[in-house]
């Protein structure tokens, strides 16, 4: 995984998955391949419009193919009461929280520290989703249990713990190519998306006047930028 040629491997299969798919199998499995990342990226408009004086009022995602292909939204952050400014932020919280948070996921891993990188992805929901007016008593039930869990797990070396430590690694490595994937994937739909599109890069550039091109280079940036932090933070951590 942390090898610049099985990354650029990988990249180019991504690419060449989202540019030449046909389909519903393949637009299902597009879906659910970025489903982390839309996750993440919902949360970071979400917190981010609240540190600037926001408020939350639901976060949502759909996990349905055929409910997504109608409306064409997998993931929605309901946001309330934001500033000029905070509305900026919130708008940049998407696509920069999915990259930064990959560039963290490398970092854990590179530290030998990945059993954190599930409870910290589940910790970002839940407190997005306690944060929110509109909350799920059952989602956040379920997300505790998992976070207490892993800790427990992480602190806990014991006898029979020791398998589920070990699928813990193997389900954790699975999670980050997962999420690594997903932001592959999600950095091609961005460069296909059109300047006339609904999307984040259009938002900024009614609220800044700052074309959407512009916006568009930045997050394709950030995002292939964090897609290969596996190598460039190896090479930083030497």
């Amino acid at each position: 995984m942390m090898d610049l040629p099985v990354l650029i491997a990988l990249f180019f299969t991504v690419a060449y998955f989202t540019f030449s798919s046909r389909g519903m199998l393949a637009y299902t499995f597009g879906i659910y391949l970025d489903l982390p990342n839309v996750i993440i990226h919902e949360c970071g408009h979400a917190l981010t419009a609240r540190l600037w004086g926001g408020s939350i009022q639901s976060i949502k995602f759909n996990v349905l193919p055929s409910i997504v292909k109608s409306g064409g939204i997998l993931g929605l952050a309901e946001i309330g009461n934001r500033s000029g400014l905070g509305m900026f932020f919130s708008l940049l919280g998407g696509y920069v929280s999915q990259a930064l948070f990959f560039v963290v996921m490398s970092y854990l891993y590179l530290q030998g520290l990945l059993l954190w990188i599930i409870p910290l992805f589940l910790g970002i929901y839940l407190l997005t989703n306690l944060l929110a007016k509109e909350k799920s008593f059952w989602q956040n039930l379920i997300i505790l249990i998992i976070i207490s869990s892993s800790i427990l797990v992480y602190r806990n070396n014991y006898g029979f713990l020791m398998k589920i430590y070990q699928s813990v690694d193997v389900i954790t490595i699975g999670f980050i190519i997962w999420y690594m994937l997903g932001l592959a994937h999600q950095f091609f739909i961005v460069l296909l998306l059109k300047n006339e599109s609904h999307w984040d890069g259009t938002a900024l550039a009614i609220k800044t006047y700052i074309p959407a091109t512009i916006w568009k280079g930045g997050f394709l940036l950030a995002m292939g930028g964090a897609y290969f932090a596996p190598f460039w933070m190896q090479l930083l951590l030497v």
